[in-house]
């Protein structure tokens, strides 16, 4: 019997020990954090129709023109949110074309059952910029942009999926959080 505890308080200090535990004040949250809550504003977006979009494997395209394109490692979820249209390239990062490398959902940072928060990184793109413009040098660099997004969807509760959450969701706001270093 000994031995047995022995092995469980084992089991159990490891476990607690290997745990991590997110902090709404540190890693990822803290800067999301305070971007909401000196930043942020409810806001109302356009959304696309289902039929305005073409969803292929790595990207969506969006009104034949626009396109967003994922790292393969993107988790599916995520890529709802684009296939049902409730962000467009331009309006973020001024052009067509918008490449996601990272993407996550700010579990601690939702308010209530009906918004979610989510951060994606972006690398920015020359296409736009005039070559000897401050925005060109500031372009096309190693680190990426983070943009922060909320969505809406007021009828949600603590039992809707992700699925349904997105399909009924609205784009509350959008945000660029910084460069990435």
């Amino acid at each position: 019997m000994k031995e047995l505890f022995a092995i469980l308080s084992i089991v159990m200090f490891v476990a607690k020990g290997n745990a991590q535990t997110e902090n709404i004040n540190s890693g990822k949250y803290h800067p999301a954090k305070e971007h909401f809550e000196t930043e942020y504003r409810k806001q109302e977006y356009p959304q696309y129709s289902r039929s305005q979009i073409k969803v292929e494997k790595d990207r969506i395209v969006i009104d034949i023109v626009k396109v967003i394109e994922f790292s393969k490692y993107l988790d599916e979820r995520f890529k709802l949110i684009f296939a049902n249209g409730l962000l467009d390239p331009v309006r973020i990062n001024g052009n067509p074309v918008l490449k996601i490398t990272d993407m996550d959902e700010l579990l601690l940072l939702n308010p209530n059952p009906q918004t979610k928060r989510f951060k994606f990184w972006s690398f920015p793109q020359n296409k736009n910029a005039e070559k000897d413009s401050i925005e060109y040098l500031l372009r096309g660099k190693v680190n990426p942009n983070e943009y922060y997004f909320e969505l809406q969807n007021e009828n949600a509760d603590e039992n809707t999926g992700f699925k349904e959450f997105v399909e009924g969701a609205k784009l509350s706001y959008l945000a660029y959080g910084g460069i990435i270093l």
